[in-house]
């Protein structure tokens, strides 16, 4: 009981944690997109990359799989607003995304991958459906407005539920640790804007 309690707890904290590196890796890139708002990179400047790092440093410490899961997943999902643009490694955002897919899947495992790749799906979705009106605002065109509201929402639960169902053992422990790092995220900027 009491290591099942302590794996549920290393779980949650590397879900947070990632999540924080996540979110000042994209907040980094989308620094010129962001420039009405105070994000995490204009708020830290030039240590949130440095941060980002130690962030996911001690998530893997806590648990690699988990985190190195997520954090491929979000690149994966990351690369797909690029996919023509070319990168440094001279590949484009699909080239790249099917790399990092094999490497995930050969690294980590298919099973970690998929459950990984399906849940930041409906973490996206989730927030472009609470971000509609603040993004259409400003001029930016999200999921929930390429679908509509109720097709996003309803998009969220079908790919949140296909995450349960591929590895039901960690998933409460990583979604209550997405619902943890959200709500601190979604804290923070309500008090920064």
């Amino acid at each position: 009981m009491l290591h099942a309690m302590c794996e549920f707890i290393s779980i949650m904290f590397s879900v947070i944690l990632s999540a924080i590196a996540i979110k000042l890796a994209d907040d980094y890139l989308d620094q010129d997109m962001d420039k009405s708002e105070k994000n995490f990179a204009t708020a830290l400047g030039k240590g949130g990359m440095l941060y980002g790092m130690l962030s996911m440093a001690l998530a893997a410490s806590l648990n690699t799989s988990i985190s190195m899961s997520l954090f491929l997943a979000s690149y994966i999902i990351g690369m797909f607003h690029d996919l023509k643009n070319h990168f440094p490694s001279r590949l484009n955002g699909f080239q790249e995304s099917v790399l990092i897919f094999i490497v995930g899947i050969f690294l980590l495992g298919w099973k970690m991958i998929f459950f990984s790749i399906f849940f930041v799906i409906s973490i996206q979705l989730i927030d472009d459906y609470i971000d509609d009106f603040r993004d259409e605002l400003i001029g930016h065109r999200n999921w929930a407005h390429h679908l509509g509201r109720v097709e996003c929402f309803l998009l969220f639960l079908l790919t949140l539920l296909i995450s349960w169902l591929i590895n039901e053992e960690i998933f409460p422990a990583v979604f209550l640790g997405a619902v943890v790092s959200y709500s601190i995220i979604l804290y923070y900027q309500k008090g920064r804007l």
